[in-house]
């Protein structure tokens, strides 16, 4: 069979990208002067304790120009979402390719894949190695030498907005096995592990980060850099693959069903909800139980997908 590329997904994929860049340039560039601040550290210090719904509504809804600076504002901090569908279409376009494939030999299927992905991978530690010594300030003090020293073993970024690279390539190396975790179960089955693996592993992290020391990798928003973290989105891409492969009309249908796109709704307000602090402020025992973190980014992966 002959592979060909998907354009709504290239869109989709160019969307992504786009809004990913939007959400830094809005929150690090635009945000700060716009409110007085001379630079993003001094707008941080404030900002920073501030609720989240403070932070998406930051001017009051007594004049049209508030409300829509306000819309644009919630757009562009929603941002971040562009990676969940970075993951839900890599997840897609490798197992669809593999799907395509059957006869190839693995370490050609791989050799390909990995040799459009790694030269990046290097140019980014290369990067990471040179500019903080030219420009210190560049990344915002986001830098770290700990994090360039793990990123060596792709356990880590290289440097701050490049961390998707890391848990990507490890999804490449770890391809081959869950590919035959995709054929060997069902779909159902596939997902609910998939998602049942991911929010067991982040709210054990996220237990650790809160209440004895912050994540060995990554931080509290996205706890660690490794695959496991983000396994349900890639998971979800593979499954919908596979499903296309077999029946396209079967797929294109569930996902334009009133019923789907209402509950990829829910699950992007229960997502967003679950970033919020009173979802993470539950104790027992003295000790802090992040829920809303540990489910927040599946949830949105699935919902933002469907809805786009």
């Amino acid at each position: 069979m002959k592979y060909n590329r998907f354009q709504e997904l290239d869109m989709m994929r160019g969307f992504a990208a786009c809004w990913v860049v939007g959400v830094h340039f809005w929150y690090f560039n635009f945000l700060p002067p716009f409110f007085g601040y001379s630079n993003f550290f001094e707008y941080a210090k404030v900002v920073g304790p501030a609720s989240t719904i403070a932070k998406f509504f930051p001017l009051p809804f007594n004049s049209v120009g508030n409300i829509v600076f306000d819309l644009v504002n919630i757009f562009f901090l929603l941002g971040y979402q562009g990676v969940h569908i970075f993951f839900i279409l890599s997840g897609f376009g490798l197992a669809y390719s593999r799907i395509l494939k059957p006869d190839e030999s693995w370490i050609n299927f791989m050799r390909k894949k990995i040799i459009r992905l790694y030269p990046t991978y290097w140019i980014l530690l290369a990067v990471s190695l040179i500019i903080p010594r030219l420009r210190a300030d560049l990344f915002y003090g986001y830098f770290d030498w700990w994090s360039f020293w793990r990123s060596w073993i792709i356990l880590d970024k290289a440097i701050p907005f490049s961390w998707f690279m890391f848990p990507l390539i490890q999804f490449y190396l770890s391809f081959f096995f869950i590919f035959k975790l995709l054929n060997k179960y069902s779909i159902k089955q596939f997902i609910l592990t998939s998602f049942f693996i991911k929010v067991t592993y982040t709210f054990l992290v996220l237990i650790l980060g809160f209440n004895l020391f912050k994540p060995i990798l990554g931080d509290m928003v996205y706890p660690g850099y490794l695959a496991i973290s983000r396994l349900f989105e890639f998971c979800l891409g593979m499954a919908m693959a596979k499903v296309y492969a077999s029946n396209p009309t079967l797929l294109i249908n569930y996902l334009t069903k009133p019923v789907t796109i209402a509950l990829a709704i829910i699950f992007e307000i229960l997502g967003i909800m679950g970033s919020f602090s009173f979802s993470n402020a539950l104790k027992f025992l003295g000790v802090i139980l992040p829920f809303g973190l540990s489910f927040y980014d599946a949830f949105i992966g699935f919902g933002i997908f469907v809805i786009i």
